[in-house]
């Protein structure tokens, strides 16, 4: 059973592998636009792309070459903004 200390050692393993993911020379920025940033990297065999939300870990994916990725990056942004700017609307707190 997971307990308190478990949960915060998955959230300080998600922040370091963040900040691995950020000294990564091969990463490509996709996005940047507060709150969410989006890389890519080249695996050799695939392209791997990530989402994050105040530098936390919200979406990553697979492609198989750096256009796909941006392709893909840009569909999940594009889904992100909509709902953000519905929450927005709608007064919701996000």
């Amino acid at each position: 059973m997971l307990d308190i200390e478990d949960m915060k050692n998955d959230d300080d393993l998600q922040s370091q592998e963040f900040h691995h993911s950020m000294n990564d020379s091969e990463l490509i920025k996709l996005h940047d636009r507060k709150p969410y940033t989006a890389y890519t990297q080249d695996l050799e065999f695939m392209w791997r792309w990530t989402i994050y939300q105040d530098q936390k870990l919200i979406q990553e994916g697979c492609s198989l070459t750096l256009d796909a990725s941006r392709r893909s990056v840009e569909h999940v942004m594009a889904f992100y903004s909509m709902s953000d700017n519905l929450h927005k609307e709608s007064g919701a707190i996000v």
